[in-house]
């Protein structure tokens, strides 16, 4: 039924127009096309009346919001009406229809959906063209639309060109005079960025948008008026549409009859995956550094056209919690300009007087740091603005009960936003020229070179992974980062790379790629480039009293963050500016789908050096084209291919019934990598011959990845992003729990990040399903379950599981050693004829037994305090392991407080911590001079010496510990790199260090392949990445035994 029926509401009488549900409107299936039409009627008349088009979309919306109808009178709720006006006193234009003429409800009575929201902005922007612009930025995974809406005086809406313009000069003032500088920073207005709403349930901050969007398009008043002359403000309402839209429908499901006040009620909750992620589950806050989702990189691209001075981004936290904003607390990256802090200080002060006046608690600090340079605060401050968190004590529907008895109402929880929106535009009205004069400043002493970016510049290796490459590129020129590459070979007289090591007199070679950090940008290129910034000691100091006092950290999130190091990519920083020679990086030519032989190839090869070789193969299956991988490099046709490569031979594939070469044609072009014709399988000398036993052959992989409940949504939802986007291939999601059902489906299956253990019938199961030739994937925690003695599933350990048998690990290590070196005994005792006592063992290096295991636990237990919050780490990879393909001899790892695997006999461990590396002659000769319990092999004190005998009886309690990290002895005239950027506490190295980070292992005839920490985490870390698809793509017919069918 439509009811019309007069309000009035901030001073004026207005018609408001309903639906109500009617019983019989249920009843009506048979006629549906009956209901429609009279729907359409309905809509045609109401906009004749009432002259708006938006309240048509109101069907769309029918039931959305509807509570069940009561059985009884609801028994009344003291204190949940919240009666403060927003806005008090404001009188508006009758011309622009209220949020509830188009919407049904005013702002902040509940949770708006992203499609009302849409609709507000849309109906204001119609009848406001003089002073609105409404702008679609980007489209969401789900296709929902995100919008700003922008709202100015129609005099600064007549010259916005001129005003981003002016901006853009005073943001790169190359080229710009003092005079023109000071022109433009009198002449234009001040632009506010005020973004809302990136974590889906975090639902507030969108209805304050649009209360706040409504009050600056409609409001009659002079200060309102005033306020829009001297400002251009942008409202992004809705960050992530898809999150929200989900938590909104959970609201919608366990809404009751009556209001709940319960924080814990799944009404305020949600369930699983919950509504704070995007469509892949992602944290859309961490990406503003990483730029891997299309609502990310939408709003990169309109932020750095505009240049705000201000940028606000509205959060909600728990429920019983008050209001925080910034500025934060240490601690702060270093390259967030220094007068950020004092603009902070001045802005939470006018801000704190706002929230005093009503009055609202509140607090800044804390637990908000500006570390990491991905927060939306943080990355904004790098450019130039002032960023500014605010997080308001979260309600999703109703009201939340607090200590005390005291009710928070949604509506109340909306005002904190409205508020801190307000004082924070009149800070910036008020102090507009001299923000200004700040972004101009900062911009200009990036330039200077003689300033602290004035010498620097990052330098990226060519490599022949030109998609990941490619990848990099097209992240910074995201970012508005300047690329130059060089044309020679650059001589460097010093260079720093990776693991901190200076480099005399480095070459490098014609393509590297150049990037000077003195640009207009120089505060974000450092940011996200630097490889070590380090923290203050104060704060180091109080992180550590934090984890002894409390076993917590401080730090909100991850310590590293590298670009080059999350896409392991070969780099070095230059004390130096640009390098002569180097020109701007050019948009690189697509190459020729088809290289080599073209017409009758006996087979197509996808150089496995490259990551989208391992996309191909997936991407080739599944269109039915039989696949090899190579598990060496090899030469044919003079041309040389690495590990890993995808060979498609002719005779594999007599009975394709396609076109086998437009597919892989087809391919090609898809992925923009050329497909190589070969004209023989005669490898070159000793190198592998197509027919031999280094080509693979691939199964199709099928896939299923579990999901739901106990696992953990956001690393379910990197993997799912993995899978769907790097590999384009299809797959089940699975939510099975102590049944596993029928597993025969798939032959892979991935486990991702469990917060709990997993039930043991579903263990039994999985372990069935991987003998039958199942390749099993676990990540992270869930490693856990897999590795627990109990389980019997995989033989890799847990350290504190094994204190008992460090000496079992200790030897694997040393094995492994002896295998990188090569070394081999001296030849005339190789050859010799006659027997001798005089045999040598790695473990003979180290003098000494390891402590009783009571000391290892009370050691183990105390490392364990320290693991790290995220920093990257140096790992050794064995490059002749077929998951490693794609990989050189050093990984950068993202570790965390992760598990610590052990592995020994029966399994292999491709990715290990440390990477090793030859000592030099000095620092050779200083190791022997300091470490006296180090020795030969053949020192007559060794205890399986038979010349040692008589030094048995010596009293254990004289002996020295034997230098060793952690639990493993260091291999001789060998240094270990581990820690590479971020906070590695000394005792989390001894820890780590030679622990797994990647094992692979038989059982029956499939696999168990473990990662210790997440290797698609937020779908950045693209070494990693690669060993996961190596894993998933290849594991069937690489790894496990598929039978043959006759």
């Amino acid at each position: 039924m439509l009811v019309l029926s007069l309000r009035r509401r901030q001073g004026r009488a207005r018609l408001t127009f309903e639906w109500r549900r009617r019983r019989w409107f249920a009843m009506m299936a048979p006629m549906t096309r009956l209901r429609l039409d009279l729907e359409r009627s309905l809509v045609t008349h109401v906009h004749r009346f009432a002259g708006c088009l938006a309240l048509g979309l109101m069907l769309t919306a029918l039931g959305q919001h509807d509570r069940p109808a009561a059985g009884l009178p609801p028994v009344p709720v003291s204190g949940l009406a919240y009666t403060n006006a927003f806005f008090p006193g404001a009188t508006y234009r009758a011309d622009v229809p209220t949020q509830e003429s188009l919407i049904g409800f005013d702002a902040g009575e509940r949770a708006s959906t992203a499609a009302e929201i849409e609709r507000c902005l849309k109906a204001w922007n119609a009848v406001a063209l003089d002073r609105t612009r409404l702008v679609e930025y980007a489209r969401s995974h789900e296709n929902r639309p995100l919008h700003y809406l922008l709202v100015t005086a129609p005099a600064n809406l007549a010259r916005l060109d001129q005003i981003q313009s002016g901006l853009a000069r005073l943001g790169d003032p190359r080229g710009l005079s003092e005079v023109d500088a000071r022109a433009l920073i009198d002449a234009l207005p001040a632009v506010a960025w005020l973004a809302h709403t990136i974590h889906g349930d975090e639902t507030e901050g969108s209805d304050a948008a649009l209360a706040l969007a409504y009050h600056l398009v409609a409001a009659e008043d002079s200060r309102t008026a005033q306020l829009l002359a001297n400002l251009v403000i942008i409202i992004d309402p809705l960050m992530n549409p898809d999150g929200r839209d989900r938590f909104v429908k959970m609201i919608a499901e366990h809404r009751g009859a009556l209001p709940n006040l319960d924080d814990q009620s799944l009404v305020h909750e949600g369930y699983w995956p919950y509504g704070r992620g995007n469509h892949y589950l992602f944290d859309l806050n961490r990406d503003w550094a990483l730029g891997v989702h299309p609502e990310t990189r939408g709003r990169i691209r309109e932020v750095s056209r505009w240049n705000p001075q201000l940028f606000v981004d509205a959060h909600g936290m728990g429920s019983q919690a008050t209001h925080l904003f910034s500025p934060p607390r240490e601690p702060v990256n270093p390259n967030i300009p220094a007068g950020r802090a004092e603009w902070g200080l001045l802005f939470a002060r006018e801000q704190a007087r706002a929230m005093d006046r009503i009055p609202f608690l509140y607090y800044t600090g804390e637990w908000h740091e500006e570390w990491y340079p991905g927060y939306s605060d943080g990355w904004s401050s790098c450019r130039g603005a002032v960023g500014i968190l605010y997080e308001q004590a979260r309600v999703a529907e109703d009201g939340v009960r607090r200590p005390g008895g005291r009710l928070l109402s949604y509506r109340e929880s909306v005002h904190h936003h409205i508020v801190g929106a307000m004082a924070n535009l009149g800070t910036l009205e008020r102090n507009g020229r001299q923000l200004r004069e700040y972004l101009y400043q900062t911009r200009k002493a990036a330039l200077d070179p003689g300033g602290p970016y004035g010498q620097r510049t990052f330098a990226i290796l060519p490599t022949a992974n030109q998609s990941r490459l490619a990848a990099l590129v097209d992240l910074l020129r995201l970012q508005g980062i300047e690329l130059h590459q060089a044309t020679a070979e650059i001589s460097a007289p010093r260079a720093l790379d990776q693991l901190g090591r200076e480099r005399q007199n480095c070459a490098l070679p014609a393509g590297t790629l150049l990037i000077p950090n003195r640009q207009p940008l120089a505060h974000l290129v450092s940011a996200l480039l630097e490889f070590d910034p380090r923290f203050k000691p104060e704060t180091l100091a109080e992180e550590r009293k934090e984890l002894l006092r409390f076993g917590r950290s401080r730090i909100y999130d991850t310590t590293a963050w590298n670009l080059t190091m999350l896409f392991g990519l070969e780099a070095f920083t230059l004390p130096t500016d640009l390098p002569e020679g180097a020109k701007p990086l050019d948009s690189p030519s697509k190459p020729a789908p088809i290289l080599g032989e073209v017409d009758a190839p006996v087979a197509f090869v996808f150089d496995g050096a490259d990551d989208h070789a391992v996309t191909a193969a997936a991407r080739l299956m599944e269109r039915g084209i039989e696949v090899r991988a190579s598990d060496k490099l090899f030469r044919l046709d003079d041309r040389d291919f690495a590990r890993g490569s995808i060979v498609l031979t002719r005779l594999d594939n007599r009975d394709f019934a396609g076109n086998w070469r437009e597919m892989i044609e087809r391919t090609a072009v898809e992925l923009g990598l050329p497909a190589v014709g070969l004209t023989t399988g005669l490898g070159e000398g000793d190198l592998p011959d197509l027919g031999g036993r280094h080509f693979r052959r691939l199964e199709r992989p099928r896939i299923g990845v579990l999901a739901r409940g106990r696992f953990s949504s956001t690393d379910y939802g990197s993997i799912w992003q993995a899978i769907d986007q790097h590999l384009g291939i299809r797959h089940s999601h699975l939510e099975i729990d102590g049944n596993p059902g029928d597993l025969s489906r798939y032959n892979v299956l991935v486990v991702p990040e469990t917060w709990s253990a997993l039930p043991t019938g579903l263990l039994d199961g999985l372990k069935e399903w991987v003998r039958g030739g199942g390749t099993l994937i676990a990540v992270a925690a869930s490693v856990n379950a897999f590795v627990a003695p109990k389980a019997e599933f995989s033989k890799a350990r847990l350290l504190g599981d094994v204190l008992d048998r460090i000496p079992e690990y200790e030897l694997a290590i040393l094995r492994e050693w002896e295998g990188w070196t090569g070394v081999v005994p001296p030849l005339d005792k190789i050859w010799r004829h006659v027997a001798k006592p005089d045999l040598e063992y790695p473990w003979q290096t180290v003098n000494g037994a390891h402590p009783d295991e009571k000391e290892l636990k009370k050691r183990e237990a105390w490392q364990t305090l320290f693991m790290p919050q995220g920093a990257f780490l140096a790992a050794r990879v064995d490059t002749d392991h077929w998951l490693t393909a794609g990989c050189g001899e050093m990984l950068p790892i993202l570790a965390d407080t992760q598990p610590v695997l052990m592995a020994a006999e029966g399994v292999e461990a491709p990715v290990r911590y440390g990477h090793w590396v030859a000592a030099s002659p000095v620092k050779n000769a200083s190791a022997a001079a300091g470490a006296g319990e180090r020795r030969s092999r053949s020192d007559p004190s060794d205890p399986s010496d038979p010349q040692a005998s008589a030094t048995k009886d010596i009293d254990k309690k004289d002996k020295k510990e034997p230098a060793r990290l952690g639990w493993c002895a260091p291999p001789p005239d060998t240094e270990t790199y581990l820690r590479m950027s971020g906070l590695l506490w000394p005792e989390a190295a001894h820890r780590l260090a030679n622990s797994a980070c990647v094992t692979r292992e038989r059982l029956g005839r499939g696999q168990v392949i473990l990662f210790s920490t997440s290797p698609t985490f937020r779908g950045a870390t693209r070494g990693p990445l690669r060993i996961f698809l190596n894993a998933v793509v290849c594991g069937p017919g690489w790894g496990a035994s598929q039978p043959i069918v006759p």
